[in-house]
């Protein structure tokens, strides 16, 4: 009983959905079309109206340029009949007249609608007329101009509608007399400028219309109107104006019939799309219904094939396909899991896998604990990369990172593995099978291939690496210890200049080791006041008059005693504690100065190294000027020596700070000048007063030509732009000899002194002058 009551239901909405789709798809179809006709005859009635208008436009037109050039025949036929050498007789000599006139008048009215001829004289008089007319010549303006001027002259007379054209006639170039011809204007615009015997035309001037052929004035007209232009040049002397029309009735019979028959055609494709469409939405309907029908009666048998090869296909399809398409839904996430688990193993700029990847691989192997188990992990960093970053910028960074793996790549064999680790950081895995002699030729092949230069653009960079090597399980046990062996003995590679690989050895651990615990003692020594400065003096060579001293630090560790500065400055400088030490010495050498100069000492300059990091601190100067100002050292006691390393880092901001601490009286001075840049160019921009010749030239100048003749180019260089020159590691007297002999008047080093504390300087300031030798 229940399925009785139910099947009512399915036939309603069966036929209730068949009509919605008939009346919506042929409704919508039919009021489409109606609206497409309606559209379209609106359309063609404006645009046969336009054609209608530029059609009757262009027949004006054509009408009036045929009459322009009538009257231009005409005018030049008038004139050439007048200077007929037969026309001067006719006005002297009466049988002329009588005899030749008539027949030369006879063949000018040939084709044309000539109505009236007559001959005058200078003073207007007719002495001679084809016909019996006598106009009143002597009052008409035309007439004197042309008699007067010599000029052609024409006009219309709307009583007689004739177009008269005045030629004079000319004996000698002097006018004699005048031909007046007489057209009549009806003939002549009937003949040429007529074209439909039912359109209307009209001649009209500024006072009213002079001709008009077939107008009616109870007819409504679609007209145009034409004023003569610079194009009909005659027609506007005469001031016509061609008026044109035609029967307004006689272009909507045209427009009526056409757009009838479109309409009826409109009418009957509408009815025809309306049923094609009542029969598509009855097709349509047709293979829904079935399906809802199948669906109803058979929920677990399949619903296709409905043969509709469509969308409804693909619909019956869909309730046959559910296990199936959950099954592919499940395929799909896990290949979304298996993307995603990729994406997060490896790098997405190189492709290669990332280092989570590579923590995992390498805890793999070594929890493999296989007695033969021989790995080796190579840490690869790129040499010099950031400066190439921060300078090219990011994306051309990018591309050397790109080139770089894929250079790798091509180097690895099957047993290797890649990552990219970080950064510009590489890591290599390795499973060994020989005694290493593999790895060896593999390392070689990658320092030779990473030592190529990279081409960007119109850019040859230079993207070597440092690497560095641990074997597993010499040299670690665990992943972390491997990876940081590796890094230590990269940094080794980097140290001894880059570009080249080392293998780890515990050297090299307690090396890293030692550097961290020179670094952590300097911390400690700067909060401790463990720094000592030590003094240099710097001498004249001529007198050996003392004229300065050099600032120099020591460290008075606790325990190892008193340490030079070549065991920790240069971690210093990586640490940036550089920066601290730098501060101290300052502050100090200035409070030193100032004491001796209290005490009564001519110590005259304290030299103090400004190290990079202080130069490219945008508030050197105003420390260094809080610093003389707290310990009362003048400014001229003090002079600060600058690498010029330090100083073509940065050049822009460099030199304005060095001329602003020069601005303040300081001394400024290059120190190991010609071991840097030695640019020159920024060499005399520089606000500098002293120079001073490094060492390593000093130290072998005796004995090899090329550091002695490098040392007489930098005096002669520093004579030229006028700056003091200091010879620093002056040992020997034959040192001494030789740089006095270039020219080189100042020294420093142990012939005068070994650096001291400041208490052991006393004696010689007293003294004034430096035995040789002394300390």
């Amino acid at each position: 009983m229940s399925s009785d009551s139910a099947m009512p239901d399915a036939g309603v909405q069966k036929y209730s959905l068949k009509r919605r789709l008939i009346l919506k798809v042929g409704g919508f179809v039919a009021v489409a079309m109606m609206i497409i006709t309606l559209a379209v005859v609106y359309v063609m009635g404006k645009e046969l109206g336009r054609q209608a208008q530029n059609m009757l436009n262009e027949s004006a037109r054509s009408s009036q340029i045929q009459l322009e050039n009538r009257i231009t025949y005409l005018v030049e036929a008038t004139r050439r009949l007048a200077d007929n050498p037969f026309m001067i007789n006719g006005l002297v000599d009466a049988r002329a007249r009588a005899e030749d006139l008539p027949k030369l008048i006879a063949n000018f009215a040939d084709g044309t609608s000539l109505n009236a001829v007559a001959l005058l004289d200078y003073d207007g008089r007719p002495v001679f007329q084809a016909q019996q007319w006598q106009p009143d010549f002597n009052r008409s303006p035309e007439l004197r101009a042309a008699l007067a001027m010599g000029h052609t002259a024409l006009y219309t007379d709307a009583a007689t509608r004739q177009l008269f054209i005045i030629a004079p006639i000319s004996y000698y170039a002097t006018t004699q007399g005048a031909l007046v011809v007489g057209f009549d204007l009806e003939a002549m615009v009937r003949e040429h400028a007529v074209r439909n015997e039912a359109a209307y035309l009209q001649l009209s001037t500024d006072t009213g219309p002079l001709i008009t052929f077939n107008r009616d004035m109870s007819v409504d007209y679609i007209q145009t109107r034409l004023a003569p232009s610079e194009h009909t040049p005659l027609m506007h002397q005469l001031d016509l104006t061609l008026e044109a029309g035609v029967p307004r009735s006689q272009y909507e019979s045209v427009v009526t019939t056409t757009l009838s028959r479109f309409i009826g055609i409109g009418i009957i494709l509408t009815l025809a799309s309306a049923m094609v469409a009542a029969g598509i939405g009855q097709e349509i309907a047709r293979p829904i219904l079935e399906l809802c029908d199948r669906v109803r009666r058979n929920p677990v048998q399949p619903c296709s094939p409905l043969g509709t090869g469509d969308e409804l296909e693909t619909l019956a399809s869909t309730f046959d396909q559910r296990t199936r398409e959950l099954q592919d839904v499940q395929a799909e996430l896990q290949r979304q899991r298996d993307r995603f688990r990729h994406d997060a193993s490896h790098d997405a700029l190189t492709g290669l896998p990332n280092r989570y990847r590579f923590d995992q691989v390498l805890r793999r192997l070594v929890e493999q604990d296989a007695q033969d188990t021989r790995i080796a992990v190579t840490y690869i960093d790129l040499d010099r990369f950031k400066v190439i970053n921060d300078s090219l910028g990011h994306p051309t960074g990018d591309r050397i990172l790109q080139t770089v793996a894929r250079r790798l790549q091509l180097q690895t064999g099957d047993r290797d593995q890649l990552f990219r680790h970080g950064g510009d950081e590489f890591i290599l895995i390795s499973e060994l099978e020989d005694s290493g002699e593999a790895l060896v030729t593999l390392l070689d092949r990658i320092t030779q291939v990473l030592g190529q230069p990279v081409r960007m653009g119109e850019h040859d960079l230079d993207v070597s690496a440092s690497i560095g090597v641990t074997l597993y399980p010499q040299d670690g046990q665990s992943v972390d210890m491997l990876v940081r062996n590796a890094d230590i003995a990269m940094y080794r590679a980097k140290e001894q200049g880059g570009g080249r690989y080392r293998f780890f050895d515990e050297a090299m651990r307690d090396r890293v080791y030692e550097r961290m615990e020179i670094e952590a003692g300097l911390r400690r020594a700067i909060d401790r006041g463990e720094l000592r400065v030590h003094y240099q003096p710097q001498v004249d060579m001529n007198t050996g008059a003392l004229i300065g001293t050099e600032a120099l630090v020591r460290w008075q560790h606790p325990e190892r005693g008193l340490i030079f500065p070549g065991a920790f400055i240069p971690i210093a400088e990586e640490s940036r504690l550089i920066v601290d030490i730098g501060s101290v010495v300052l502050r100090e050498a200035c409070r030193q100065q100032a004491s001796w100069y209290r005490q009564g000492f001519a110590a005259g300059r304290v030299s103090v190294n400004l190290a990079g990091p202080q130069i490219q601190d945008p508030q050197l100067v105003e420390q260094v000027a809080e610093v003389l100002d707290e310990t009362g050292c003048r400014p001229e006691w003090l002079e600060l020596e600058v690498t010029e390393s330090f100083i073509m880092r940065d050049p822009a901001s460099t030199i304005p700070t060095l001329k602003r601490l020069r601005a303040l009286g300081i001394s400024l001075a290059i120190d190991d000048f010609g071991t840097g840049y030695s640019s020159l160019a920024y060499l005399k921009r520089l606000p500098v007063t002293k120079l001073k010749i490094d060492q390593s030239f000093v130290r072998n100048s005796v004995l090899n030509p090329e550091d002695a003749a490098i040392i007489e180019i930098i005096i002669a260089l520093g004579n030229k732009l006028k700056l003091d020159l200091i010879a620093e590691g002056i040992e020997t007297e034959a040192q001494k000899a030789l740089l006095h002999t270039a020219g080189c008047s100042q020294a420093q080093g142990f012939l005068y002194g070994r650096p001291c504390e400041p208490e052991a300087l006393h004696d010689l300031m007293k003294a004034g002058t430096v035995a040789r030798g002394a300390g």
